[in-house]
């Protein structure tokens, strides 16, 4: 054999185990197969490897949320709403590698637009940067925030007077509140800590700390369990009992995740919530069992109605008056408070 050639099978080997030894994930991809542009409860996908080197593929698998698919392909339901992760895990020449993609399922009905009557108005502290209303026994609660004046409070609404108040830590930021098991739960902004009071007396009865969510936001409850926003898209499932996480929901339109979810009130099997720095002043109706938003509510015009002052904020703040079936919405830093029954447009 001439030397030369020897050369060339030596240079030749040399060559494919350093090709060999540069493959990487970003040498593959997972492509959809079959996909509609916007997936959707009902909607079907397909997927596969996208190996355009043609590199020979050992102990392919693909997880969907870390559970193994069998067959490649998934048609949602709609308990299904939200992310999920789509991971391949695989071996090329004994290298293990792992790619993701990521999907978003919306649902598959657009919400419908309601709209609200004004009932009466009654005047609100124009000093608080109200986080969070309820209605317990026809009493009526608030939690403010800002560090160095969050408080929770109990007051006459047709008043705006502050019949007791409890006045937070200044390293605290107070959320949302709600109302279940006789004992009234509220939140802290970044501390990931909320507490736990007894409705009559304000006495702490005990403290609980937050796992995977961001933040506290907005909270509510349906008498079992309690639903706490963070912030996100999601919406918080916890224990009413210890307060622990038991999972999550995420908000999604027929072509949106909404963010921002703020204030949550309970009401008919249904989570009604405010949305924090929209352009326009709007609420919405979640389904609690999927995270699909069912309903936008159309809360315009509202803020015009109060006092213009440099502090003047957002609306925040919704509650639902068993009795009176109407609803009690005010903002942060707002002058008056508004009863108002919504209806759909």
């Amino acid at each position: 054999m001439k030397p030369n050639f020897l050369l060339f099978i030596a240079f030749f080997n040399a060559l494919l185990l350093s090709s060999c030894g540069s493959v990487s994930s970003k040498n593959f991809s997972i492509q959809f197969i079959e996909a509609p542009k916007i997936i959707q409860e009902g909607s079907s996908v397909s997927w596969k490897l996208h190996n355009p080197s043609d590199y020979v593929i050992e102990n392919l698998t693909f997880k969907l949320n870390n559970e193994i698919t069998a067959d490649n392909s998934i048609t949602f339901n709609e308990n299904q709403l939200g992310h999920h992760e789509l991971k391949a895990s695989f071996e090329v020449n004994g290298k293990p590698i792992e790619i993701s993609k990521n999907m978003t399922v919306f649902a598959s009905k657009k919400p419908v637009l309601y709209g609200y009557k004004i009932i009466n108005t009654y005047p609100h502290d124009i000093n608080a940067y109200t986080q969070g209303l309820e209605f317990y026994k026809d009493a009526f609660y608030e939690s403010t925030g800002q560090y160095g004046a969050s408080s929770l409070r109990k007051v006459d609404f047709k008043t705006g007077k502050v019949i007791q108040k409890l006045p937070l830590n200044n390293s605290y930021f107070g959320e949302g509140i709600t109302v279940v098991n006789d004992q009234i739960i509220q939140l802290t902004w970044k501390s990931k800590m909320g507490f736990v009071y007894d409705p009559t007396t304000f006495e702490l009865v005990k403290s609980f700390s937050y796992n995977q969510s961001l933040q506290g936001w907005g909270l509510c409850n349906d008498g079992s369990q309690l639903y706490k926003s963070d912030g996100s898209e999601h919406i918080w499932i916890l224990d009413a009992e210890n307060q622990s996480e038991l999972g999550k929901i995420t908000a999604v339109t027929n072509n949106k995740v909404i963010k921002n979810i703020n204030e949550l009130e309970w009401v008919d099997g249904k989570i009604y919530a405010n949305t924090y720095q929209f352009n326009k002043e709007v609420g919405i109706i979640i389904n609690p069992d999927t995270g699909a938003v069912e309903g936008v509510i159309d809360f315009s015009g509202l803020k015009q109605k109060v006092k213009k002052h440099p502090k003047l904020d957002v609306i925040n703040g919704i509650a639902f008056h068993p009795t009176r079936k109407t609803f009690f919405v005010t903002g942060k830093n707002w002058n008056k408070l508004f009863e108002v029954v919504i209806f759909k447009k």
